[in-house]
């Protein structure tokens, strides 16, 4: 019964920790939102400053894991390319060891643990502003104490094994290194408990509180190394539903790391006796630094191939056109609605994009008087409105899926309105597969309007590529304000374009410059346009909600 208690109690500090990253990373993630991927897309031009930023991600996020699961959902919707998300990747595996230096190292310097309810009642009285933003961050304090306190718990129901039988045969057998097997056991261990914890840094924690309970050092080292392995395991389970590109990155994950602790794994011993001899510090500090310098070591000696490695498995693996969707790549403690909700905008943003395309090729039948090139313009408006589509039912699967998520009342609102843009936008595409239908058929009965019909229809059309652009550039606006001032007035110039139109038409049939046939059509044509630019403004109305 002393044993249950014990696994139970040991169970119960690993779940705290791991309950204090969760609560930490969500903090982190609903406060920075969206910034965070935009600083991230920016900073990944080389993979120097792509590894900088990888590193940077993960000390904001306080997991590797989760860096490593959004990096394959932006490589997945085609928002990263295979070489910015290696970088990233390696980076990652660097800006983890910070998160444990902080637990372990300011925990057995200052005993942190005694801070830890201290910060919790700080952190509360946060709760009591209006602003956001200074909630979610006593989310993230509160995780910190929460981790400090399951780190402390760890320390507190472990045993001292030096006194135990078991762990007297234990030395007997293996004596103060390591044989072979027994180091690949131990490998294997870190490499199962890590995929079972989800989390590495934890694992590494409970390997440095049995380091400093008596466990051969180079044990612990090679726990270390299994952890590393066993950490990608969240990658390459998430690719699963992911495209090849997504795929590759999870892949590179796993070699990136295999291959290290393959390198390693000769050298421990080694490595242990030079930390022992120059640092002169706990066990617990000399695995942390063993782990630091697997991952600092392994990074830079990848960086300079990470471009070649990256080309050579586009032209392996990426050879003609990659097809990019939403897909959402989950994980336990992994990232936040919010994070998903940011990445389903920038799909929205390629919605758009495809938008401003079908209207451009719109104004291009005005003036064509070809018919193979009509035709071939009328084709693309198609392809076009088919692409939008089935970007449409993607971006909406996703939105709905992110419904299961625990979101705040802001993300809910936010999923709305990328809902009712998206409807707003599939009706555009509808609209110009009747203006283009309505060419052909004009077309076809030889149905001709005059000069000036046409001049104003051009005009209608400008001002619906100035709408769209409006549209394109407010979605694109990462700190959230939309010109709607800018939105309202093309609006308010496109209804008086359509009733200069309309005047015009009027005086047209009067004067029996224009057939009855002709000026159906045209009518049909000048309200399609008209209704184009509502959904437009409707659209920007939504963003701006």
């Amino acid at each position: 019964m002393q044993i249950f208690l014990l696994v139970l109690n040991v169970l119960g500090s690993v779940s705290l920790f791991l309950y204090g990253m969760k609560v930490m990373s969500e903090g982190v993630q609903r406060s920075a939102g969206g910034q965070l991927q935009t600083y991230l897309n920016r900073m990944t031009s080389n993979p120097y400053s792509g590894a900088f930023a990888g590193k940077l991600f993960t000390i904001a996020l306080q997991s590797s894991s989760i860096v490593s699961v959004l990096t394959l959902s932006f490589v997945n919707a085609g928002l990263l390319n295979l070489r910015r998300a290696f970088s990233i990747i390696v980076g990652a595996n660097v800006g983890t060891t910070i998160k444990l230096w902080l637990i372990i190292g300011l925990g057995l310097v200052w005993h942190i643990e005694s801070f830890a309810l201290p910060i919790i009642a700080i952190a509360v009285t946060f709760y009591f502003f209006r602003n956001q933003k200074l909630k979610e961050w006593a989310n993230f304090f509160i995780g910190l104490a929460l981790i400090f306190i399951g780190f402390y718990f760890l320390n507190q129901f472990f045993p001292d094994f030096s006194n135990q039988e078991f762990f007297q045969e234990y030395i007997e057998r293996y004596g103060t290194s390591s044989s072979f097997f027994s180091s690949i056991i131990f490998v294997l261990i870190g490499i199962v408990v890590t995929f079972l914890f989800h989390s590495s840094s934890a694992f590494i924690l409970l390997a440095a509180v049995l380091v400093s309970k008596g466990l051969n050092l180079e044990h612990g080292a090679m726990m270390v190394l299994g952890a590393n392995i066993g950490t990608t395991s969240a990658a390459l389970i998430a690719s699963t539903v992911g495209n090849k590109a997504s795929k590759i990155t999870a892949w590179f994950h796993f070699f990136l790391n295999f291959f290290g602790a393959i390198l390693f794994f000769f050298f421990v011993p080694l490595i242990i006796e030079v930390f022992q001899k120059w640092i002169s510090a706990d066990d617990e500090i000399i695995l942390v630094s063993f782990h630091t310098f697997f991952n600092v070591i392994s990074s830079l000696l990848i960086l300079p191939f990470l471009n070649p490695i990256a080309d050579w498995a586009e032209r392996k693996y990426l050879s003609g056109s990659q097809k990019t969707s939403l897909k959402l790549i989950g994980r336990p403690f992994g990232p936040t609605a919010k994070m998903y909700v940011y990445e389903a905008n920038r799909e929205i943003v390629k919605f758009a994009g495809i938008t401003r395309q079908i209207i451009n090729n719109l104004g291009r039948m005005i003036l064509e008087s070809d018919d193979e090139k009509l035709k071939e313009l009328r084709n693309r408006i198609y392809t076009l409105e088919k692409e939008g589509d089935d970007l449409e039912k993607s971006i909406l699967n996703y939105l709905n899926s992110i419904y299961n998520y625990e979101m705040t009342g802001e993300v809910a609102l936010n999923i709305h309105k990328l809902i009712e843009i998206c409807h707003h936008l599939e009706n555009i595409g509808d609209l110009a597969l009747k203006i283009a239908s309505i060419h052909k058929e004009r077309r076809k009965s030889s149905s001709f309007i005059t000069p000036r019909l046409r001049e104003l229809l051009q005009e209608l059309q400008e001002s619906l590529s100035l709408a769209t652009t409006n549209l394109v550039q407010n979605l694109n606006e990462t700190n959230g304000k939309v010109n709607l001032l800018e939105a309202k007035q093309i609006e308010k110039s496109i209804d008086k374009k359509f009733d200069k139109a309309e005047d015009a038409l009027l005086k047209a049939i009067e004067s029996e410059k224009l057939s009855v046939r002709s000026a159906l059509y045209y009518t049909e044509l000048i309200q399609n346009y008209e209704l184009i630019g509502d959904h437009l403004y409707q659209a920007n109305k939504a963003l701006g909600k």
